[in-house]
């Protein structure tokens, strides 16, 4: 598909893109250097080869999960490593690393992603089985009706949560850091990661099911904004959220080959660094509309050292983390023994100056069960990026529920990959179960909506 003769000037467009891109990172490696190795500036700048070829040639959809991850790879294992290396900066304090914990670090990134791409290619494959057929054409036969009234007053409920949970207080409904809230662990959670989302899930569906006019449209819009402003939240939830709005409301993202990750790609060097003035600001008055690039020397991309500490250290919990994640919904008052996050565990272990840090997925996969862990980890993921992908783009009905988890996990790739899997997995399940209710408690079928 992607090399027929209607895609033929898309495909030598989108080439010049990614060798002008991939140039254009041949100059972080001429930046100011502290120290340099060869052997570890060659086998990074694979690592950014790899993930740009894959990135580029790994599957033929305009966008995909599968593109996610060699996009979180090219910045998160390739540009933040070099440069973090180079000016000798180790994050969070703790003992430095050699060139050859690089190298040998930098080579095992290498084998996940041909591990990981070659999964896929082959779960890609495979013929869908009929549970993969009943999810993909959810109720095609009766075509869901969806209740725009009962979408509405879904988002006013959240509004009502979230302007109770705030405190009525104006700024924190703008800024990240306006006035903390606290309240009981666990009612935050459910707050935060199932209450706060639903004005974009009823949007979203809106969106999809073609419900509504304009100024229908405009009060849901409202709505989002009020209870999940930019500037108030944190970036991976701002990703997870908006990207699929702007897959919906932008069409031509959705069908241009490669959009959604160049977005993204201008996204991370230009709007994540705005966003990340908002984590220190109180006023707006103190907003600077400036770049800075120095972001892939500090803590926000720490997840190939928090990786390459875990191997260096050797921590190895036969599962304990796994079962943390799985069982997040449990209080401690119940579990006394229940750990804490992977990167929270790492940085105890490893006597860190700071506690609140990721944990990246395939170092989830070490910390559970050793190398075996990466293994299994990175070939599990193949696997549900390659079935999400092909049910999505070949047999999923565009209106229905799985449509919409769909996209919401396409900004939720870049979370679960970064880490830890505490919070990340917490998220999904929350967001996921977002969508069921909205879906569960406003539609009903056209079948029974004529019996009535």
């Amino acid at each position: 598909m992607l090399f027929g003769k209607r895609h033929k000037i898309q495909f030598i467009y989108n080439y010049l893109f990614f060798v002008l891109l991939f140039i254009g990172t041949l100059q972080v490696y001429m930046s100011e250097v502290f120290q340099y190795n060869s052997w570890v500036t060659g086998s990074n700048l694979a690592i950014v080869l790899l993930s740009l070829l894959f990135m580029f040639l790994g599957d033929s959809y305009s966008f995909s999960l599968n593109k996610i991850v060699m996009l979180f790879s090219f910045f998160f294992f390739g540009i933040a490593p070099i440069l973090q290396y180079q000016k000798g900066i180790v994050l969070w304090g703790g003992a430095s690393f050699s060139s050859s914990d690089y190298i040998g670090m930098n080579m095992l990134v290498i084998f996940i992603l041909f591990l990981y791409q070659g999964s896929y290619y082959l779960f890609s494959r495979l013929r869908m089985n009929n549970l993969e057929l009943r999810v993909a054409r959810y109720k095609k036969e009766e075509k869901l009706v969806i209740s725009r009234e009962r979408l509405l007053a879904l988002a006013c409920f959240s509004v009502l949560v979230t302007l109770y949970m705030n405190k009525f207080n104006l700024l924190n409904l703008l800024l990240r850091s306006g006035q903390k809230v606290t309240t009981e662990q666990a009612l935050m959670l459910v707050y935060s990661n199932f209450v706060r989302p639903i004005p974009i899930v009823c949007l979203l569906i809106a969106k999809q099911h073609e419900i509504g006019g304009r100024l229908y449209r405009f009060l849901l819009v409202t709505l989002v904004v009020i209870t999940n402003f930019p500037t108030a939240s944190a970036r991976f939830y701002v990703a997870a959220t908006y990207l699929p709005l702007l897959l919906v409301y932008v069409p031509f993202l959705s069908k241009r080959y490669m959009a959604l990750n160049k977005l993204m790609i201008l996204g991370l060097l230009i709007v994540f660094p705005f966003l990340d003035q908002m984590r220190n600001i109180t006023r707006l008055s103190d907003i600077k509309l400036s770049l800075d690039f120095s972001m892939f020397t500090t803590g926000h991309f720490d997840s190939y050292q928090m990786f390459l500490r875990v191997m260096v250290e050797d921590v190895v919990t036969y599962g304990r983390q796994l079962l943390t994640a799985f069982l997040f919904f449990v209080p401690r008052s119940w579990w006394p023994g229940k750990s804490v996050g992977s990167g929270h565990l790492m940085a105890e272990l490893a006597g860190l100056s700071f506690t609140n840090i990721s944990m990246n997925y395939f170092g989830e996969g070490y910390i559970n069960f050793g190398y075996l862990g990466i293994f299994l980890f990175a070939t599990l993921l193949a696997l549900i990026n390659a079935r999400f992908d092909k049910i999505y783009w070949t047999r999923a009905e565009k209106s229905s529920p799985l449509s919409a988890i769909y996209f919401l996990l396409l900004g939720l790739e870049f979370f679960i990959l970064r880490g830890d899997l505490l919070s990340s997995f917490a998220f999904t399940v929350g967001l996921c179960s977002s969508v069921a209710f909205v879906y569960a408690i406003s539609s009903r079928s056209r079948q029974k909506k004529a019996d009535l």
